[in-house]
């Protein structure tokens, strides 16, 4: 459960029966105010339809703490107004720590082909988002688990530390469709929100209609040690290079040569500053805890599936480091904590898992106990199974930075109150509701790994599991976040369409064989400092290039995929290329336009211009200015979807014609 942190809030940073309910009266688009059940719902999200709302919960149902929390929640009334609803999507997002709400455009864009009949309903999870955010400021605000501010929102906190499990969110749920007289609901959750909806169906079988669960992991026999996410990581690597046209004609293993370089990073460790994936320059210690880091991240961007075997043959055969010291600052940004509770909050996630997740320690020990249990379960963890993070140590694990599951967490986490016991979320002794159930796991997901996801599947007695090859966590939501179908159209992509055949029908996922033709991940050939280090491009018709102009065509066309790699790995729409140079990109009505100042992929060839990714039909498309080096232009274009895709340049580079053509970056 490494980086159990990603979610489809992370990953869009870039970017119930009718008849069992009382359904919302649909409002004008103008409406100030709706009434829905027993609340009045104010306008809130006025481009997207949206009406929020409020109810307020004891801070401890049991009565044994004092004081209220209140639940924030986001209603989107189905467009057919002239109709009445056919039911209520409730979508729930993951970290834990993440809101909802702050996810409200990628699940509305998921679920826009069903809008017209069906109402949506975001709800944020106490101490998330609209629900009273814990903020713990030096925890929120440190960027990494640092035990001290740990023991201090621990301190901050006190019994109340232990009153923001998932058993109490999801009765807090429940409210909320009580307070707006919803009956059942067609259920979708990613990352945490899998384990919350297991939660949620235990506890209130009789609201779910649907459940799907993207990228899901069990409540029940969740191992302490996540063994499944690391070895998931580990042979993703080996399963991309093998499906890479470029990394299998290497021969040899691509884990072989990660191995070496582990090998050299923890014989001669260093430190560095590099870019990351918005341009910023953050130090970093390149050795063996950092490589771990960035293998692990691969499950929650391929770009670091895409580029780091690359990048080690360029550490190791080039003696060039600016690849992967690139790659190892991306690692550690990618999983810093923003300092706005509001849009993840630390603390709620520390919460969380010291209430709910498997630990190696007895939460009611003292705190020298606790640690005297954990070091007796490392030892004996070391002894029996040693090599369960091989090619890595377990003490480099444990020292990774930014390291999201460290198994001291929750040390200095106070003892729970009476009455509460620690890890009980779900009840082993009670029965799953035989709900129609869709499992989905992208098969080279480390977060949640596809064995999770299978043995997610087996809790419930009418469960489809689908795992679908070559994506990795959240496989609807990164659908969509691929595949943006035009305005007013149905879903394209291949996820999200089985998800709404699975809702429309009640539980029937349909044809879902288009998961296993999904394209696979183009690892880069190999990095080059030089432009004349790049292997040429194919002659086309027509061509009356040189060698070395075909060098600097390919040369040009990884610099093109090398900024469309950084979409995965960027917050804030724009960055920096590989040896300089600058580049933004914003949205458009059916994907992503790109403009490229001055990068430098090879430090000698500098790219200007501009990259249009249209990801309602897959096709890239990019006019672009050559300086340094060559002087030139270059059109290229490919369709980003095609198994074996192929992109085509034609242009001019010192006065001669090119045309060529070479596998798409």
């Amino acid at each position: 459960m490494f980086g159990r942190l990603w979610a489809a809030a992370a990953l869009l940073a870039v970017a119930g029966g009718a008849a069992a309910q009382e359904q919302a009266t649909p409002a004008p688009a103008a409406a100030a105010t709706i009434q829905v059940g027993g609340v009045t719902l104010t306008a809130c999200q006025p481009d997207l339809g949206g009406f929020c709302g409020t109810i307020g919960r004891p801070l401890d149902p049991a009565g044994k703490l004092p004081g209220t929390v209140t639940i924030g929640f986001e209603f989107y009334p189905h467009r057919d107004a002239g109709q009445p609803a056919e039911g209520v999507v409730l979508a729930q997002e993951g970290g834990p720590g993440y809101s909802s709400t702050g996810t409200r455009e990628g699940y509305l864009r998921l679920f826009e082909p069903l809008r017209g009949r069906r109402d949506v309903l975001l709800v944020d999870k106490r101490g998330t988002g609209l629900s009273d955010p814990i903020q713990c400021q030096a925890l929120q605000e440190a960027g990494e688990f640092v035990p001290a501010a740990i023991a201090a929102c621990a301190k901050q906190l006190g019994p109340a530390a232990w009153m923001y499990g998932t058993t109490l969110a999801a009765d807090d749920v429940a409210a909320v469709l009580d307070a707006l007289q919803i009956g059942e609901v067609d259920y979708y959750g990613d990352s945490y929100g899998t384990w919350f909806g297991q939660v949620f169906a235990q506890r209130h079988p009789d609201r779910l209609r649907t459940i799907v669960l993207d990228s899901a992991y069990p409540t029940l026999g969740l191992s302490p040690w996540f063994e499944t996410e690391w070895a998931t990581a580990r042979d993703g690597f080996e399963q991309v290079c093998r499906r890479s046209p470029s990394c299998r004609a290497l021969g040899g293993r691509s884990l072989d040569r990660i191995e070496k370089l582990v090998a050299a990073l923890r014989a001669k460790p260093g430190k560095a500053e590099a870019p990351d994936g918005d341009g910023n320059t953050v130090g970093i210690a390149v050795d063996a805890p950092t490589l771990f880091l960035t293998m692990n991240s691969a499950g929650g961007s391929p770009t670091f599936y895409r580029d780091l075997d690359a990048a080690a043959r360029a550490w190791l055969d080039a003696k060039d480091p600016a690849p992967l010291h690139r790659l190892m600052a991306e690692a550690v940004s990618w999983n810093t904590p923003g300092s706005d509770p509001t849009a993840f909050s630390t603390a709620l996630y520390v919460s969380v898992v010291c209430s709910d997740y498997p630990q190696l320690f007895r939460a009611d020990a003292s705190r020298s106990e606790r640690r005297r249990q954990l070091m007796r379960a490392t030892a004996q963890k070391q002894a029996t199974d040693r090599d369960v993070y091989a090619p890595f140590t377990i003490a480099e694990v444990d020292t990774s930075p930014h390291k999201w599951e460290r198994r001291d967490l929750c040390l200095d986490w106070p003892a729970p109150p009476k009455g509460v016991v620690p890890g009980t979320a779900a009840d082993p002794k009670a029965a799953f509701p035989n709900v129609p159930v869709l499992v989905l796991s992208g098969d080279i997901d480390s977060v949640t790994s596809p064995i999770e996801g299978l043995e997610t599947a087996r809790l419930f007695p009418d469960a489809t599991y689908v795992q679908v090859r070559n994506l990795t966590h959240i496989t609807a939501i990164t659908d969509q976040a691929i595949f943006v179908p035009p305005k007013g159209a149905d879903a394209t992509g291949c996820v999200a369409p089985i998800v709404l055949n699975f809702v429309r029908s009640g539980g029937d996922a349909g044809d879902t064989s288009c998961t296993q033709r999904i394209r696979p991940i183009r690892t880069v050939p190999a990095f080059a400092i030089k432009a004349a280090d790049v292997a040429p491009a194919t002659a086309d018709a027509g061509n009356a290039g040189t060698d070395a102009d075909l060098r600097l065509a390919a040369a040009t066309a990884e610099t093109v995929g090398d900024v469309l790699a950084r979409y995965f790995v960027n917050s804030g729409g724009k960055g920096v290329g590989l040896r300089g140079g600058t580049f933004t990109f914003e949205a458009s009505d059916t994907g992503h336009s790109f403009t490229l100042d001055q990068i430098r992929w090879a430090e000698d060839l500098a790219v200007s211009g501009t990259i249009r990714w249209d990801q309602s039909t897959g096709d890239v498309t990019a006019d672009l200015t050559l300086a340094g080096v060559a002087t030139g232009t270059l059109a290229l274009a490919w369709n980003d979807r095609d198994m074996d895709a192929v992109a085509r340049m034609t242009g001019m580079i010192d006065g001669r014609a090119v045309a060529a053509e070479r596998i798409a970056p």
